[in-house]
């Protein structure tokens, strides 16, 4: 595909601004389910942490909805006489390179600041500690090889390249990225099932770390570069999870 720095694309179809809410919660929902099927059958099986493990298992469930976010999308676009290859348009050689340094550098202040935000509102200083399971090697190769690039594409996907265009046309640019951010936080809910003060915590975190990605894209217009980005932070982090695995 030809590099281009102009969207091009039929215009956007008008969708409801609930249909829109509902879109952006499916992952939560999905994530809800598999992470209540891993609890359930821990307990049934007798561990006694049946929500730590829920929440271990939560990045290995998280590839398969990966998966059905980006056929969604891709579905919902044919609807719109549109191709899910549209959102994968890349700037110029050049564009992209700045677009990614620039990025890199906002998101991890995003990340500093969040962090440090929900630790302060939800535990009023550092996190409190909570109980950890050792997770398997294979686990660790799918959180650092192959979760990052299914989580990167399928959020960025869904989150910038579908919902804020379309948000944008009920509430305009500042609006479609703040509620782009709050349903991607809203993951966090599903992520720390039984913690009810990292689900908050998380949230809070993750809600500045979607503001950065939002007001990225609209100054980039591609969510390309913003892949990249999170495949980045997404790696590093299944990087600690492997590490883990392997010396454990």
């Amino acid at each position: 595909m030809a590099s281009t720095d102009t969207p091009a694309g039929p215009p956007l179809a008008k969708l409801a601004l609930g249909l829109l809410l509902m879109i952006g919660l499916v992952r939560t929902v999905l994530l809800g389910v598999t992470g209540g099927v891993t609890f359930l059958g821990a307990t049934i099986a007798g561990s006694p942490h049946p929500a730590t493990l829920a929440v271990a298992g939560a990045k290995v469930w998280l590839v398969g909805i990966d998966v059905l976010t980006v056929l969604l999308v891709a579905r919902l676009l044919m609807r719109e006489s549109q191709s899910v290859r549209e959102l994968y348009v890349w700037p110029t050689a050049g564009r992209t390179v700045l677009y990614v340094l620039a990025s890199v550098v906002a998101v991890f202040f995003a990340l500093k600041l969040g962090s440090f935000m929900g630790n302060f509102l939800i535990y009023y200083g550092a996190p409190t500690a909570t109980d950890t399971v050792m997770p398997p090697v294979w686990v660790g190769v799918v959180r650092a090889v192959v979760a990052p690039v299914t989580v990167a594409i399928a959020e960025e996907t869904i989150f910038r390249g579908y919902l804020i265009p379309r948000l944008q046309r009920h509430m305009g640019r500042v609006g479609a990225v703040i509620v782009s951010a709050l349903l991607a936080a809203s993951q966090s809910f599903a992520l720390n099932l039984g913690n009810v003060d990292a689900m908050w915590a998380g949230f809070v975190s993750a809600f500045f770390v979607g503001l950065a990605f939002g007001a990225l894209y609209l100054w980039q217009k591609r969510i390309t570069p913003l892949i990249i980005v999170h495949w980045f932070f997404e790696a590093i982090a299944g990087a600690v999870v492997l590490a883990t695995a392997l010396h454990g």
